[in-house]
């Protein structure tokens, strides 16, 4: 009898002792307590106890007769019968949480990311858990996104796109609205989403600071290695207002860009701030 055949049993909610009884009984046609107890080297009362608990578990049959004997349900039988069991108190308990409302949280929670992989992994989640709307400012190619927003399109979830690079949409059923049209004038690779209105994250390889509606002609690519990569991502109300309206305002600027037919941020209008000076 091997260690590993006890955990396993273990995570499946036996006892050690529970095991050991089971494994006991498995190769044997029948066992009284006392042999059990003999053959593991146990005490009786804790081998009796365990004999008890499998028998309301029904994971062994008592036999009738002068002195109590007990046979394993076969394994194949007792395995399946537990995978079903937790399959199916599984799917009851994912139902009835459903209608458990989370309680408004009176902290802030926020969560930092370092690192392209973990960047886009946590994107690729936020988007795979929309229900309604995805609404996202995204200068990162949409490869890295590609399988997740098609799930997300398929599931009837709005997805509304701004960048300010031309990006190839891949074929994904979304709104696109290009700041730029035809012209790369970002050298930073970003991203900034907002899932349903109640998650959001931001982030980028941008270690310096653009004004970012300045079209940037010729200017370097920033690196895009593992470790350029920083970003955050937070379900705190005013964080995911923040974003969102960042993202609303991108669009608005494109569209009346489009509808008076020219660059509406202008020099005239300028405050002189350090986010504008690139400082």
């Amino acid at each position: 009898m091997t260690d590993k055949i006890i955990d396993i049993l273990g995570s499946l909610g036996f006892s050690k002792m529970e095991s050991l009884v089971y494994c006991a009984l498995v190769p044997e046609e029948k066992m009284g307590g006392y042999q059990i107890a003999k053959k593991l080297n146990a005490p009786r009362p804790s081998v009796y106890s365990a004999l008890e608990n499998l028998l309301k578990k029904e994971c062994i049959t008592s036999i009738p007769g002068s002195t109590a004997e007990y046979q394993a349900v076969p394994p194949d039988i007792l395995i399946d019968e537990i995978s079903k069991k937790y399959s199916d108190n599984a799917a009851k308990a994912k139902e009835m949480l459903k209608e458990l409302k989370s309680p408004i949280s009176t902290q802030e929670r926020f969560v930092n990311i370092e690192g392209k992989t973990k960047l886009i992994s946590v994107v690729n989640k936020l988007i795979s858990a929309a229900k309604k709307e995805i609404v996202f400012n995204c200068s990162m190619p949409l490869e890295y996104f590609k399988e997740a927003l098609l799930l997300a399109a398929e599931s009837k979830v709005r997805i509304v796109l701004f960048s300010w690079k031309n990006l190839d949409t891949l074929g994904i059923p979304l709104e696109f609205f290009c700041g730029f049209d035809g012209t790369d004038c970002c050298p930073e690779q970003r991203i900034l989403l907002v899932s349903d209105m109640a998650h959001c994250i931001v982030g980028s390889n941008d270690r310096a600071v653009f004004f970012p509606h300045r079209p940037h002609h010729k200017i370097q690519k920033l690196p895009d290695g593992e470790n350029d990569f920083l970003g955050m991502t937070s379900d705190n109300r005013l964080i995911v207002n923040l974003v969102s309206e960042h993202i609303h305002f991108d669009i608005y600027l494109q569209k009346l860009r489009k509808k008076f037919n020219r660059d509406i941020i202008s020099k005239d209008i300028c405050i002189g701030t350090l986010m504008e000076k690139g400082i």
